[in-house]
This record gives C-alpha cells, structure tokens and sequence, in this order.
C-alpha cells in the first residue's frame, strides 16, 4: 500500500501493466478517481466509500514507460485517512482499470533531524546521500519495528475497543484514548458525545483518566441512590443494573472514540532515527535475519539470543520501554 506522509503534496505513482507488460496509455491519458474509504466516526455527514471526492488527469512520468502520477492538495493529507484511487485509461482502444489504495500517515521523525543526527548527506555528489524514497523507505521500516514492539500507534486515528467490566469506577482500556464519542453497555447507548444535543442515558459522566489508559468516572458529579431517596425521588433504573458499580463486571463495553497519541513522543521520536540507521547499516542485511556474527573462514554463525524479541537495538529497546503496553499501568 502506497504512504504519503501528513501535511504533504507528494505524488502518487501507478504503472499499467497490460498482457505482462509495463506499457503506455494511449495517447497518455489516465484518470484518477479517488474514494475516501477512512472510517471517521466524527464527520457528519459521514463520507461514503463509495463517492468519489476527486477526480484528476494523472500526468505521465517521462522517465518511466507507463508511470502515471497524481498529487493530492493538503486539504486531503490534513489528518491521518485510507483512500482508493481507480485509475482507468485504454490500451490499444480497450478500456482498462487498476486499484490501488493510499495511506496518509504520520511519520515518527522528521528526515531533518535523520539527516542531522546520522549525518547523512543530503548533495546527490555526496557518498552518504541518501534520497527522499530511501528516507521515507527507511522510516517505514522504523515505524512498523517500533508499532510492533510497542504495540501502540503514535498517533491520533478512530477506533472502537471492547472491554468487560471489572466491578469498579474504572474501565481499563488496551490503547491510549484520546476522546470518547460513544459509550456503550451490551450495545445500550449510555453516552453519546457526537450528537447534538449531547446523550448521557446514565446518569454518570466518564472521563479519560490521567495516563490515557482508562475511563473512570467524574465523582464531582456522581449521584448515588441515597442522594436520590433523601431528596425524595426515585432513583433512575440505571442505578439499578449497576449497583454502585459503574463498569459492572462482566458487562460488555463498547467505546467508540479518538485513540493514540497527538503528538510522538521523543523517545519514540529517537528510537525511529536509530532504526533508520540500522536500516541503513551495512550490516543490516544479517541483523534483519537474527545472524550476531559470521565467521569467514570456517562459516561459523552465530545467533543472537534476542533474536525473536526486541528491536534488534538494546538501546532502541531501552528508550521504547516505557511505552510497552505490556508493560504498563492501564489506568
């Protein structure tokens, strides 16, 4: 799947293959029509998949045979979204179509502070330059080790978790949230954030609580029934299926909500420009394999007892550490 990074105009390249073989569009016309297929519970009205949003005449990449290419404007690279592009055009007077399907994320350090810190070249005469694709290929490398490891995105997207209960005011969550749109017990609405104007069939608010990695509820405004009964009302039926409790053990939750982190955090920001350079270590291609040494002369190979755990760098290891869901307090 194609990336373009956030907040870039960066294009996006196709190739039409026809009978096995890369070749040109006739009279090198293609058109480009692009389908936002981002699942975004906080835009109203909700986008269909299935509209177009855009529809473009890709140019022609003059170095390649049969490479298109089209740019979107940073209106559409604002935030974190998954596109299709269907690209169509004739070969030979036959219609032809391809799909292919386009990420906009986040990166996890800037190719700046890459180029600064690895003191890699950036003048093409330079033997340490290394070239946009190279950078972007490199942090998608770190990206994906540092995901995998951690078990985190490092970044704001939509999401819906399920959780059971614990008999308690808190709900541990598996990933850090960053706003609850919609709470669900055993899919009855209790709170909803997005309508307007707001629902709360409760009787309780929940907030985030102070690592991210829980909702707990706000006692300022917590009633039980004793304050119901000596003002001499009835307490509401939900009090009832909950008892004191509000995240009832055993009882599904459902939360729909913003998750991840606003910005990377600088550990995670440093562990990404050590892996870029482990990427480009000449080395890599043994290390990626789990080898720790090779002997020349006897062939002697040695494996590395981490070899199925970490990051491949202990001191990588050491700086995502605390960002080890695993490994951390969820509440």
């Amino acid at each position: 799947m194609a990336e373009i990074y956030k907040d870039t105009v960066t294009p996006v390249k196709t190739k039409i293959f026809w009978n096995n073989e890369i070749v040109d569009a006739d009279n090198d016309s293609v058109t480009a029509r692009i389908y936002d297929i981002t699942n975004d519970i906080t835009i109203s009205p909700s986008i269909s998949p299935a509209t177009v949003i855009s529809t473009s005449t890709a140019d022609k990449v003059e170095s390649d045979i049969g490479t298109y290419q089209v740019s979107l404007s940073k209106f559409y690279t604002s935030r974190n979204r998954k596109f299709k592009i269907v690209w169509s055009y004739q070969v030979g007077g036959l219609n032809g179509d391809h799909t292919t399907y386009l990420d906009i994320v986040t990166p996890y350090c800037s190719f700046a502070e890459v180029i600064d810190d690895l003191k890699i070249g950036s003048d093409p005469s330079d033997p340490k330059y290394k070239n946009y694709h190279d950078l972007s290929m490199a942090e998608k490398y770190a990206r994906k080790i540092i995901e995998d490891f951690t078990g985190q995105n490092f970044y704001l997207y939509q999401e819906e978790e399920v959780i059971y209960g614990n008999g308690s005011d808190i709900l541990p969550m598996p990933h850090k949230i960053n706003q609850i749109h919609k709470l669900y017990a055993d899919d009855f609405l209790l709170i909803d954030n997005l309508s307007s104007p707001q629902v709360n069939n409760w009787g309780y608010t929940p907030v985030i609580s102070e690592t991210g990695f829980g909702i707990r509820l706000d006692r300022t405004e917590l009633i039980d029934n004793t304050v119901y009964v000596a003002n001499g009302m009835i307490p509401p039926s939900i009090n009832d299926l909950y008892t004191g409790q509000a995240f009832r053990k055993n009882v599904r939750y459902r939360v729909v909500g913003t998750f991840g982190w606003e910005s990377v955090p600088d550990e995670v920001e440093q562990a990404a420009v050590q892996l870029i350079g482990q990427y480009f270590a000449k080395d890599r291609m043994w290390t990626d394999r789990y080898l720790k040494s090779v002997s020349t002369f006897d062939w002697d190979f040695e494996y590395s007892s981490n070899a199925f755990s970490g990051t491949g760098s202990a001191y990588v290891d050491k700086l995502l550490a605390p960002y080890v869901i695993t490994n951390m307090v969820l509440i």
